[in-house]
């Protein structure tokens, strides 16, 4: 398994290394470490200081400074992940856009990203990086939340009967085995519109469910079949993203949250949202983020 993880020097670097360490060891793999140096700014100076033009030299000379500083800090990262196969690189430039220029070079399995605590204005204003990299990457993405995920711990699993959530939840137990957290299998059941006389939409309605029941009994037993203590929640729910997040709270002892992303273009997600952005943005606690280009 490779693993690419972007590193920006504060402190939630050391909790991405430290679960970086931990995933590559339990699956034998390596590590990709990057890092994203701001660019020097051009800021031009008043025409009474008499000054034209500003040697573009200078400017190249202090990135290529900070690229070696990072580069400096960043190999005494290496020496930490020992004895996992590990390396690093470095380049100047925005960093939402390098680290999903990265993936794309690298094609990683994995990709493991720190998430920052911003005001509403600031997230208004210029968005974040971690939800940015979460629309638009193609791989899986695990965001940590400012504490380690406990992978053996308790965990919950988004399930909503798609293609993507089987696809996420085969992702979501391959990558789980090592650890054999217990699992919760949460299904938010959304209520359905049908036009048709009341009488005949609720027996639909009522059909259906059970259906989805039954169906949410084998993905149980499949859940079973691979070493796993599972427990299935049916709950019921208009808005899929407040009810998963309000599991979340009413079980405190949940240190990881797996779910599924359809992939959907860009002026859809616009119009209709993302489930798993509205996620993000509100759960304290790590998310593993499935992405099935396929599902578009």
């Amino acid at each position: 398994m490779k693993i690419l993880v972007p590193v920006d020097f504060s402190d939630i670097s050391n909790v991405l290394l430290r679960t970086a360490k931990k995933v590559a060891k339990a699956h034998k793999g390596e590590v990709v470490l990057f890092h994203a140096v701001s660019p020097a700014i051009y800021i031009p100076y008043p025409e009474s200081v008499g000054v034209d033009v500003i040697d573009i030299q200078i400017l190249k000379e202090i990135e290529e400074s900070k690229k070696q500083e990072a580069e400096d800090k960043i190999k005494g990262f290496l020496d930490f992940l020992k004895p996992v196969p590990a390396r690093y690189r470095v380049d100047v430039g925005d960093a939402r856009d390098l680290i999903l220029e990265i993936e794309e070079e690298e094609n990683p399995d994995l990709m493991i990203l720190g998430s920052h605590k911003k005001g509403l204005i600031e997230k208004i204003l210029i968005g974040s990086t971690a939800e940015k990299v979460v629309k638009h990457a193609k791989k899986p993405v695990l965001v940590v939340k400012g504490e380690d995920p406990d992978l053996g711990g308790e965990i919950v699993i988004a399930y909503d009967f798609s293609k993507t959530a089987d696809k996420t939840l085969d992702f979501a137990l391959d990558f789980l085995a090592p650890f054999l957290p217990k699992v919760h299998l949460l299904h938010i059941d959304e209520p359905l519109e049908i036009p048709v006389i009341e009488k005949i939409g609720k027996a639909i309605y009522k059909k259906y469910r059970e259906e989805k029941k039954k169906h949410m009994t084998s993905v149980v037993d499949r859940i079973k079949s691979r070493g796993f203590y599972v427990e299935d929640h049916f709950l019921e729910g208009k808005d899929p993203a407040q009810e998963i997040v309000s599991f979340i709270e009413d079980h405190p002892s949940v240190s990881l949250l797996v779910m599924g992303s359809k992939g959907i273009s860009g002026l859809k997600r616009i119009l209709l949202g993302s489930t798993s952005t509205e996620v993000i943005n509100r759960a304290n606690i790590p998310i593993l983020i499935y992405k099935d280009k396929e599902g578009r």
